[in-house]
């Protein structure tokens, strides 16, 4: 019965990405190579989604690059020229730059793109780039969490509450997925997460995605989960981790 309520919903993934990447251990290569396992992971695991990649590396992909990707992606966004993306990229702070590109990317591309995803898809999900859905993941539970947010946490701050100006807990961002009736409030989330971040940094203070989540997602929307599927490696030191 519940396989017949949710078949006809439509999905999509939308894939934060960073090909050419000034920092981490992995090279380009690796990290093309790894997005790609990213959207074989969604065949299989949620099939019929489509894939939507917002890219905001340093430089655009090649041609060849591009190609590798086309059978697997159904829009590539690129930032590679956006005026304040270029601002960001000559920060020599990993965790400054990942984190306010991420904000800007999908802040932009919510906003613009509003209509178009809300009369196309039934349901969004947010997943980082190199990490890959595995056997854990539960499609029919995202499906199903009508008017809902579904995502990880809270978890317990790694900072100290001077540093995020008060804030002692975060959501897991690597994948998160949203009823898209809820798009206008996620917009809106976002545009609020970017202003609080470039505040607390102001303020000599630091904040990330997954503590302004816990701050800004709408709580009376959360439904949250254990384990939610996902698993990779992180780019700064290669460290495996599984959500």
């Amino acid at each position: 019965m519940q396989r017949s309520q949710t078949q006809n919903l439509k999905s999509v993934f939308i894939v934060s990405s960073a090909i050419h990447a000034k920092h981490g251990v992995y090279d380009t290569n690796q990290r093309l190579n790894q997005t790609i396992e990213t959207f074989k992971s969604i065949q299989k695991y949620a099939p019929g989604s489509d894939i939507i990649v917002l890219d905001g590396g340093h430089e655009h992909l090649t041609a060849e690059e591009r190609e590798a990707l086309k059978d697997y992606v159904t829009i590539f966004y690129s930032f590679v020229d956006a005026e304040n993306i270029q601002e960001i990229q000559k920060s020599t702070n990993w965790d400054i730059v990942k984190n306010a590109i991420e904000l800007i990317m999908f802040g932009s591309f919510f906003e613009s793109q509003k209509s178009n995803l809300m009369n196309q898809y039934d349901r969004i999900f947010k997943l980082s780039g190199r990490y890959t859905l595995n056997e854990n993941f539960n499609f029919e539970r995202h499906l199903n969490a009508k008017e809902k947010i579904l995502i990880r946490g809270p978890y317990t701050s790694q900072f100290t509450s001077e540093i995020t100006g008060g804030v002692t807990t975060q959501y897991m961002s690597r994948l998160w997925s949203f009823d898209s009736a809820l798009l206008p409030e996620i917009a809106d989330t976002y545009k609020n997460m970017f202003a609080h971040m470039m505040k607390r940094l102001q303020e000599g203070g630091y904040i990330d995605i997954e503590h302004l989540l816990q701050v800004h997602l709408p709580s009376h929307r959360a439904e949250l989960i254990g384990k939610i599927g996902v698993q990779g490696n992180i780019a700064p030191n290669g460290v495996g981790i599984s959500d």
